[in-house]
C-alpha cells in the first residue's frame, strides 16, 4: 500500500466490528425502480468501504440478474432467498460478486418465493431471525421487496433498521405516495411497533417540462421531511448502466453520462446521510476519491491475499 492509499484507508476504513444494519427498499406499486435503487444504493454503500449483502425478495429475480447471468445460479451452490422463510439457518452461502457485494439470490420467475405470501405470519418471524443472523457478518444488508403487500414485504419492513421508498412523478403520484406511507404504517400496526420511512426518493424523473416541474413540486411538498432532495432521472446513461449491470456513476465518458453520474451520486449520498451510522466524511470521500481507489478499499480481503 502506498502512503496515500493508507491515508485514504484510514479515513474510510472498515471496522472489524460490523454495523449489522438492515435496509428495506419498498413500495407496493410496481415499476417505481425498487430494484435499480437497491442495486445502485448497495454499490454506493460498498464503495463507501462497507461490507454489503443484498437479498432479492422479488419473485422475478431481476436484482439477481443485475449481478449474475441466470446460469450462474445453477452452477454454484448458494443460499436462496426463499430459504429465509422456510427453514432456520445458522450458515449462509451467498453468491459473491467480484465488486465485493454478496447476493442472496432468486431464480428468474420463482413461483416458490412468490407463494411465500400465502403463508402465515410465522414465515415473517422466521425471516426476521434469519436475516438478523445474516446481518451479523455485514455492515448493511439491503432488501429488494416485491411490488405488492404480503408476507415478504411485511417481513422486510419489520426486519429493517432503515426503510426507503422510491416513488414516481405521474398522474397517480399522490395516491401512490399515500399508499406506500399507509402500507408501512399498517405493517407497524400489525407488529405493534412504530415503523418509519427514513427517506422517499423521487425516481425515474422523465423530463424537465413545466408540467413535470409542477407535478414534482406538488409531490415533493406532499412528501415533506422524508424527501431525498435530489431526484434520480431516467436517462439513456441510466438505462445503459442497468443493461451493463454496473452502477450508473461508473459511466462517465460523455457529458450526459457525467451529468447522470453526478446527480445519482448526490441522491444516493443524501440517502446515506439518513443512516446515522455513516459518518459524513465517508460520503464526502465518495466524491473525493477515484472509483479505482474506492473499489480497492471495498475489497480489503483481496489485497491481503
Amino acid at each position: 500500500m502506498t502512503t496515500r492509499t493508507q491515508q485514504i484507508a484510514a479515513e474510510i476504513n472498515r471496522s472489524q466490528k460490523r454495523l449489522s444494519k438492515v435496509i428495506a427498499i419498498t413500495n407496493q406499486k410496481g415499476g417505481v425502480g425498487k430494484t435499480s435503487t437497491t442495486f445502485n444504493f448497495a454499490h454506493y454503500l460498498n464503495e463507501l468501504g462497507y461490507r454489503v449483502a443484498v437479498v432479492d425478495l422479488d419473485g422475478q429475480g431481476n436484482l439477481t440478474e443485475l449481478f449474475f447471468e441466470p446460469a450462474v445460479l445453477n452452477q454454484y451452490v448458494h443460499t436462496a432467498a426463499v430459504q429465509f422463510f422456510t427453514e432456520e439457518m445458522n450458515e449462509f452461502t451467498p453468491l459473491s460478486h467480484p465488486c465485493g457485494i454478496d447476493v442472496i439470490a432468486t431464480q428468474r420467475n420463482s413461483h416458490v418465493l412468490t407463494n411465500v405470501d400465502t403463508q402465515s405470519i410465522d414465515a415473517a418471524s422466521l425471516f426476521y431471525e434469519n436475516v438478523s443472523r445474516l446481518a451479523e457478518d455485514y455492515d448493511f444488508v439491503v432488501l429488494d421487496t416485491p411490488p405488492a403487500p404480503g408476507i415478504r414485504t411485511t417481513a422486510a419492513c419489520a426486519s429493517a433498521d432503515y426503510i426507503f421508498a422510491p416513488v414516481l412523478v405521474d398522474t397517480f403520484a399522490i395516491s401512490a405516495l399515500e399508499g406506500v406511507v399507509n402500507s408501512v404504517h399498517a405493517i407497524g400496526g400489525l407488529l405493534d411497533t412504530e415503523l418509519k420511512l427514513n427517506g422517499i426518493l423521487i425516481n425515474q424523473l422523465q423530463d424537465s417540462t413545466e408540467e413535470t416541474k409542477h407535478d414534482y413540486a406538488e409531490l415533493a411538498a406532499a412528501i415533506g421531511e422524508p424527501l431525498i432532495p435530489t431526484a434520480v432521472r431516467m436517462s439513456k446513461p441510466f438505462r445503459r448502466a442497468m443493461r451493463l449491470g454496473v452502477p450508473v456513476w461508473h459511466l462517465r465518458s460523455s457529458g450526459s453520462e457525467q451529468r447522470t453520474s453526478k446527480e445519482a451520486r448526490k441522491a444516493y449520498g443524501e440517502m446515506s446521510s439518513r443512516i446515522t451510522e455513516i459518518p459524513k466524511k465517508r460520503i464526502k470521500a465518495f466524491n473525493d476519491y477515484s472509483r479505482v481507489v474506492r473499489m480497492g478499499l471495498a475489497q480489503p480481503e483481496a489485497q491481503s491475499q
